[in-house]
């Protein structure tokens, strides 16, 4: 057939199909490189047809920049023969300067003894709409899906989802319109840092999906850093990131990128993070708990109970009370901390109706308890969500009314933090109960938000000193004379003092000089079941609440024992100066455990060692995992000095040493006071 005679049936026929159609059908001489169209694509694109056709050429000029790449390719390989049939997605650039995605198709037309042919096919805008965002101009999530199958067979890629932070707020802040322009910019600098291989989609909101093909986590890594550089001025972006071989199929994947972007948010936002296993794991858990919990509180509360840890009052060591302590056990994990679950309970809500049941079940306890112990008091925690509650005023009062039990009964514990800096609002509550009774505490004083702002701001009772203060206070002069001047401000404001974190002996008599009103921790007990409670405070028949009762006897005979370190504070640190300016090596040691309780200056340069508390003396003095053969604890006496000359191999180093024993807040202890004499020893 003769070439102008066949090209002019063609077109004919495409003629006809354009007036029917939408789409946009063309005709490609490869052996001429001639493209024909109809004159209905001049009327949207700017172009402009001859006669004898366009050279392809003309046609890539509106193709979009970055497609043009695989384009060329992809009609390359049709003109060599290796294909016969053509299907591709790009963008055109419209006479507004538009981007517009199209699907381009074509068939090959050709005779057997041909080397190149016609290829006959549409360019259509109509089955892309169904997959193109319309604000952005980006595929949608739709087209995200189909994509995925064929991704996840790729040997190598990465899935990113990207999202704008705190985009709720700039909706709010600057109105919708100001978002969409946003979200607008954003798929700007996108595309601009994309490649043509790198797949482009808006999902729900403000997140995007980032497909990077046959690309390594460096590659993510330098997109996102570039992506972000752009943004600075306008906006910040966290995203997650996750390889294709992780997922075992689309859905799969996208949850691992989702779970990724929401750790990079929760954990300071404007930063890729890339998927976890672990983290994962972690989330689901999460997930599976939160489950667990609300089918807690719709069964009654099961799983749920209560122990209670007694308040100790620091002059006499007599109970004064106890702490609620609110403990849930699993059916599937066991017992499940309460740093877990309450801040699950407080994120969906449910801490209002766990906290109602708490307070309630606290204070009936309370109304038996006092039967015994006339005076006895509960403490409540109670939580920022539930203070929000409108009615949380008048439920508090009417569980009391209902419990027979009056407000000086019962103190109320709040944890300080920021969303309690509304003092007005809060304060209005807290007068309400105060006026009724009730006392008002602030839990782990001095770790929250503003601590003194507090006690200058809040009507409070009471503060609860967290065990951060207290731990090896002993041996802490700083946190010592903080914590002094803490309970004097408190006292003198007539604010109750409750230390927390009571451990160990040697707390016990360091606090014992700073007079706080009540003492709590393990020292004295654990929390307790109610029953097991009840056998060491209530029952005297128990031989739970004789050993306690012989227990307190200690604490007596300990606290009449003079503490050497906290006398008079200008005497104790001349002496401090003093032995900290001697060049022999002297340090206090636990005659039992061996734990190094001091060692000066002169002793940590010598070991090298610097964060030497909890630290055993045969480590750092004699590099032994346990004590030295030679060691002479057993031998030692207050009264008298223990003399004689050691060649440590470890420390290479020849002494004289002096050994006594000393009383060390409230018991003996090894002090040594060794001189290096290597010199005289040619060592």
């Amino acid at each position: 057939m003769n070439l102008d005679k066949e090209l002019k049936i063609y077109m004919q026929t495409i003629r006809f199909l354009d007036d029917s159609t939408d789409d946009y059908f063309y005709l490609y001489d490869m052996a001429n490189d001639r493209l024909y169209f109809t004159e209905k694509i001049c009327e949207k694109y700017p172009i402009t047809l001859e006669k004898e056709g366009i050279p392809f050429s003309e046609w890539m000029k509106i193709v979009y920049a970055k497609d043009r790449n695989r384009l060329q390719q992809e009609i390359q390989s049709v003109a060599n023969g290796n294909r016969e049939t053509h299907y591709m997605e790009y963008r055109l650039i419209d006479k507004g300067g538009n981007r517009v995605w199209v699907y381009c198709r074509g068939t090959v037309l050709k005779e057997s003894n041909e080397d190149s042919g016609f290829l006959i096919g549409s360019v259509s805008e109509v089955i892309m709409r169904r997959v193109v965002d319309s604000l952005t101009g980006l595929w949608n999530g739709e087209k995200f899906k189909e994509d995925m199958d064929r991704y996840l067979k790729e040997d190598k890629g990465y899935l990113m989802i990207l999202g704008v932070d705190n985009f709720k707020n700039i909706n709010v802040k600057n109105g919708r319109d100001f978002g969409n322009n946003l979200l607008k910019m954003v798929s700007m600098v996108l595309e601009e840092q994309a490649d043509s291989y790198t797949r482009l989609y808006r999902m729900d909101g403000d997140c995007f999906a980032v497909n990077f093909p046959h690309k390594t986590r460096k590659n993510v890594e330098d997109f996102y850093n570039s992506v972000k550089k752009e943004l600075e001025n306008y906006c910040t972006a966290s995203a997650g990131a996750v390889a294709y071989a992780d997922g075992e199929d689309t859905g799969f994947l996208y949850q691992y990128a989702e779970n990724a972007l929401d750790r990079a948010k929760r954990e300071g936002k404007n930063m890729l993070v890339f998927f976890s296993s672990e983290d994962y794991q972690k989330s689901l858990d999460w997930i599976e708990l939160q489950d667990e919990l609300k089918e807690s509180v719709r069964n009654h509360f099961e799983g749920f109970s209560l122990r209670y840890q007694p308040q100790i009052e620091g002059k006499n060591f007599q109970i004064y009370g106890a702490e609620a302590l609110l403990r849930y056990q699993s059916p599937t994990k066991g017992l499940i901390s309460p740093m877990k679950f309450i801040p699950i309970l407080e994120q969906n809500g449910l801490i209002c109706e766990v906290g109602n049941w708490v307070l309630k079940t606290a204070v009936e306890q309370c109304v038996k308890w006092r039967k015994v112990l006339k005076d006895f008091h509960i403490n409540v925690n109670i939580s920022y969500v539930q203070l929000c509650q409108s009615n949380i005023t008048e439920k508090v009062l009417d569980i009391l009314k209902e419990a027979g039990i009056p407000g000086d009964a019962l103190t109320l514990e709040v944890t300080e933090s920021m969303e309690l800096q509304d003092y007005t609002y809060f304060n209005k509550i807290f007068y309400e109960w105060k006026r009724h009774g009730i006392r008002i505490a602030i839990d782990d004083f001095g770790t929250g938000y503003s601590s003194l702002g507090y006690l200058k701001s809040i009507d409070v009772d009471e503060t609860k000193i967290d065990r951060c203060f207290v731990s090896r206070i002993y041996c802490n002069n700083y946190n010592y004379r903080l914590l002094s001047n803490i309970i004097k401000l408190a006292h003198s404001a007539q604010i109750q003092v409750c230390c927390e974190g009571v451990e160990t002996e040697e707390e016990l008599i360091a606090l014992q000089k700073l007079n706080p009103d009540l003492l709590q921790g393990f020292l004295f007990a654990k929390p307790y079941t109610k029953e097991e409670f009840e056998k060491v405070y209530i029952y005297k028949e128990c031989a739970e609440y004789q050993a306690r009762v012989e227990r307190e006897k200690n604490f007596h005979q300990m606290k009449a024992i003079e503490n050497p370190y906290f006398t008079d504070e200008n005497e104790k640190d001349e002496i401090v100066n003093i032995v900290e300016c001697m060049d022999e090596v002297i340090y206090v040691s636990d005659i039992d455990t061996y734990e190094l309780y001091y060692m000066n200056p002169a002793g940590r340069k010598l070991t090298g060692v610097y964060n030497y508390k909890e630290c055993k003396c045969y480590e750092v003095l004699h590099g032994k995992n346990k004590p030295c053969e030679y060691c002479n604890n057993g031998k030692l006496k207050s009264e008298k000095i223990h003399t004689w000359e050691l060649d440590n191999l470890f420390l290479k180093r020849h002494f004289v040493i002096r050994d006594k024993l000393i009383p060390w807040h409230g018991k003996m202890a090894r002090l040594e006071i060794a001189m290096d004499i290597s010199s005289t020893k040619g060592i």
